[in-house]
């Protein structure tokens, strides 16, 4: 799909963008949680949560309960007209979904909306998951070195590799993407990092209830207006698949139809939202 992506690249832009918007909001939901403890590194585990990301992505937009991004393509858009501008991508979970996060990043450049793609990733793990820069090495050189079996995959850690080398990605550690404190409180020192962005993409469902305070906001309030305070700081576009009991910005149509399909939908990380402000 990468390879299809790259020959599609200057042809049809938006829709390489936004599959791979869609690719990594989805890809927050195949966290740990889709293997059992007791079950290792089998190849039946696997197997299931390749199943499992086939079946998101088959219904991936009837899950969508807001969907915003088309607004988010319309601001990549002036920044590729422009010759290209820095894009970065707060990350939350290793595994599968930072895979999905990599893939990303490199749909944008490849797109030519981002001159340089800038993870954000944790100073030290909250959770067993939470991805630390040796993270995104380990996963790059892991799928590199499985290039006998699978040489698509291995093409692609080799140009991820040579983005690292050449500076058009960056990997950068703080300690307060691992902390509770909400992101309108973010330290001057972020906000001075965040500001050239012509969009922050800030990944999953811990660090989108900081982006909403841990606040119990209606969850019918328009999200650019929970997240006004991110004009202070950069665009922001939030990927999240809903596994807490908080939110906002989701339509009463797309709740109630939400509500009557799984009682438990605010937690069980079927649905997901695409937000920006």
């Amino acid at each position: 799909k990468l390879q299809a992506a790259h020959a599609c690249a200057f042809d049809d832009p938006e829709t390489l963008v936004k599959l791979f918007i869609a690719t990594a909001l989805w890809g927050n939901r195949m966290d740990l949680s889709i293997w059992p403890a007791a079950s290792g590194e089998d190849g039946s585990s696997r197997d299931r949560a390749a199943q499992a990301f086939q079946e998101v992505l088959g219904s991936s937009q009837r899950m969508l309960l807001c969907d915003h991004s088309g607004a988010v393509w319309a601001r990549l858009a002036r920044a590729r007209e422009a010759g290209g501008r820095p894009v970065d991508i707060v990350v939350d979970n290793a595994g599968f979904e930072l895979v999905t996060d990599l893939c990303l990043a490199d749909a944008l450049v490849a797109a030519g909306v981002a001159s340089k793609v800038t993870f954000h990733v944790k100073g030290h793990p909250t959770f067993v998951s939470d991805a630390m820069a040796k993270d995104v090495r380990e996963h790059i050189a892991e799928l590199r070195e499985g290039g006998a079996k699978f040489p698509a995959s291995a093409a692609a850690a080799r140009r991820w590799e040579g983005l690292l080398a050449a500076g058009t990605w960056e990997l950068r550690e703080d300690f307060f993407w691992a902390q509770p404190t909400p992101f309108w409180d973010m330290p001057g020192d972020v906000r001075a990092l965040l500001a050239p962005s012509a969009m922050v993409f800030v990944k999953g469902d811990a660090n989108y209830r900081r982006v909403l305070g841990e606040r119990a906001w209606d969850l019918g309030a328009p999200f650019e207006e929970v997240a006004g305070y991110w004009k202070e700081v950069a665009p922001v576009c939030a990927l999240r698949t809903l596994k807490a009991e908080l939110g906002c910005g989701m339509p009463p149509e797309a709740r109630a139809r939400a509500a009557a399909e799984d009682p438990q939908w605010l937690v069980s990380g079927r649905y997901g939202v695409i937000h920006h402000a």
